[in-house]
């Protein structure tokens, strides 16, 4: 895939000739920095179908699941998948790119500022601590592409959603297992399963993308404190 043909592959986005020079300018970015700031293992010749064709596939899934979205959080941002791709293709919509390691939240910034986007804040915190301030129980959609199970995840996310908010997460073939070990999960952190979308084969013929509706704030006790999403899992 090449990145001309990222607007024929998504044409609900507006104004292509103003948003693929900015994903090709991210790249260029990314590349620049690896040697001291490494955000991805994907190779230039695949990295418009497997970082911004997927990353706006989840967009594209997200976004028309919650069409009236204001305000978006990407947890574990990293280089900016997908949230600082969907930020170039949706500039009236906010973003809060979440990610812990301060080298890349650097980038992030970096990006944005080079990048003129606006509608970007960059938090450098976790999950769990991010989840227990300003952003808790706001946003309208949540996305995460981070490779975590699907109960570490869901507490990861699910604090950002506004109720009635979407959660938003791309899943490989494993996904009825992880499903079956998140329902503890599910409904401790009041999160209702709404179905999977399989991405189209021209983006990817592995992944599909599950979606979550917030029914409710999240409890007190959610996130529990940093690494314990991770080490006990809820189930």
């Amino acid at each position: 895939m090449n990145w001309d043909e990222l607007p024929v592959l998504f044409p609900e986005f507006d104004s292509p000739d103003r948003w693929r020079p900015l994903l090709e300018q991210h790249h260029a970015l990314l590349l620049a920095s690896a040697e001291h700031t490494r955000v991805t293992s994907v190779g230039a010749e695949d990295a418009a179908r497997r970082l911004y064709a997927e990353s706006l596939e989840i967009w594209r899934t997200a976004s028309t699941a919650a069409p009236d979205v204001t305000l978006a959080a990407d947890i574990g941002s990293g280089g900016g998948f997908p949230g600082l791709v969907a930020a170039c293709v949706s500039p009236g919509v906010r973003f809060a790119l979440v990610e812990p390691l301060k080298k890349r939240a650097r980038l992030l910034e970096q990006a944005a500022e080079t990048l003129g986007l606006a509608n970007v804040a960059v938090h450098a915190l976790r999950a769990e601590e991010a989840g227990r301030g300003p952003l808790r129980d706001t946003a309208d959609i949540v996305v995460a592409r981070a490779v975590a199970s699907l109960p570490e995840l869901l507490e990861y996310t699910a604090p950002f959603a506004r109720t009635g908010g979407v959660i938003v997460l791309p899943k490989g073939s494993g996904l009825p297992e992880e499903l079956e070990a998140s329902v503890a999960a599910q409904r401790v952190l009041r999160c209702e399963y709404l179905g999977s979308t399989p991405m189209r084969p021209e983006v990817s013929e592995t992944l599909s993308v599950a979606l979550f509706r917030k029914t409710g704030a999240t409890g007190a006790r959610y996130p529990r404190r940093p690494g314990m999403p991770h080490q006990r899992p809820l189930g």
